[in-house]
């Protein structure tokens, strides 16, 4: 279907009712990047650039002929400092790209961590051709520098999603296994749990020390999980539990967006019904409500035209707008311009 003129979307909730708005279209088609939020700027890099320099065909997706791509290894910001106004354009973009040691790169754990709330942590992910020794990379948003440090007991290479824990600065990723990356001292831990690798899951870390892990791909081969059957990691405790939610019951979904929102609800955006075809999920905007002794999903009420469905995106809450960036649909590529 080509290349589409999508934008940046922003959405608006506020007295649990919401609206879609679209903000601006920035310049480089991307999807399967990472993005992580420090203080008012919101940081981008890596993903998939399709129809450029050609690294590698991306895996077939059901008839669809192959899509000749390369990873991408910019990093950049959108400060979001100053006001705006919705549909009318954003222009406080600024390119870091220049002063990055990391390689191409897509699917990687990336997030804020450290005490001092300006450290960025990368791990892993798929470099592609290049396989860099250390896995982890790290970026000091005030000397603006990165560094390629040696981690000691780095597990294998996954491509995974990463949350932190700013009490303890430790960075939490899943991959069959909860891995833990102690950043003050840079020592891999690792907990095990009793149920089966997923992937293009969603974490997202509540207050009380729960880490829930939200839909996903099984790798045995089953296709996208239920989302009611909700998993849980204590970091404070370091055990797992199982919830089992209640309330409507969202469409089984792969590699869409999750966000805190007040009040201990959780908004999920987008993804996938089967990775094979990238076919959309009709409730592409649900919403979970953490704040009890059981979990409660609904369906978000959105009082304007949502744009089309995406997955292989990413979503960030500032104040109360969900600003959702990138990604793709069915090959409809959702880009900056």
């Amino acid at each position: 279907m080509g290349f589409q003129n999508w934008k940046v979307t922003l959405l608006h909730e506020e007295n649990h009712n919401s609206k879609f708005n679209f903000a601006f279209t920035p310049k480089n088609t991307v999807w399967g990047h990472n993005s992580a939020l420090v203080g008012s700027k919101r940081y981008y890099t890596g993903g998939v650039i399709p129809n450029e320099t050609i690294w590698k065909s991306v895996t077939n997706f059901g008839n669809t002929p192959n899509q000749l791509c390369t990873q991408s290894k910019e990093i950049y910001y959108l400060d979001l400092s100053s006001p705006f106004k919705i549909n009318e354009a954003i222009t406080s973009w600024v390119d870091l790209s220049s002063s990055s040691i990391i390689p191409p790169h897509s699917w990687s754990a990336f997030s804020l961590c450290g005490s001092d709330n300006s450290t960025l942590v990368m791990f892993g992910g798929d470099f592609g051709v290049t396989n860099p020794a250390n896995l982890v990379f790290i970026y000091d948003t005030k000397t603006l520098k990165w560094s390629n440090p040696t981690t000691i007991g780095q597990p294998s290479n996954v491509h995974t999603r990463g949350v932190c824990d700013f009490k303890t600065g430790k960075m939490y990723m899943f991959a069959g296994s909860m891995y833990i990356l102690d950043i003050k001292t840079l020592t891999w831990g690792v907990w095990g749990s009793s149920f089966p690798y997923r992937y293009d899951f969603t974490l997202t870390l509540l207050p009380n020390g729960n880490i829930v892990i939200i839909g996903g791909n099984s790798a045995d081969g089953s296709g996208t999980v239920n989302m009611s059957t909700i998993h849980l990691y204590n970091v404070n405790e370091n055990t797992w539990s199982l919830m089992n939610a209640t309330g409507y019951q969202p469409t089984p979904r792969g590699h869409h967006s999750s966000v805190l929102s007040e009040g201990g609800r959780i908004i999920v955006y987008g993804g996938y019904t089967n990775r094979e075809t990238l076919i959309p999920v009709s409730d592409d905007l649900v919403v979970l409500d953490t704040d009890g002794p059981i979990f409660i999903w609904s369906k978000a009420n959105v009082s304007t035209l949502s744009p089309p469905s995406r997955c292989y995106h990413s979503a960030t809450l500032v104040d109360h707008y969900m600003i959702v960036a990138f990604g793709r649909n069915d090959f409809i590529y959702h880009h900056r311009q």
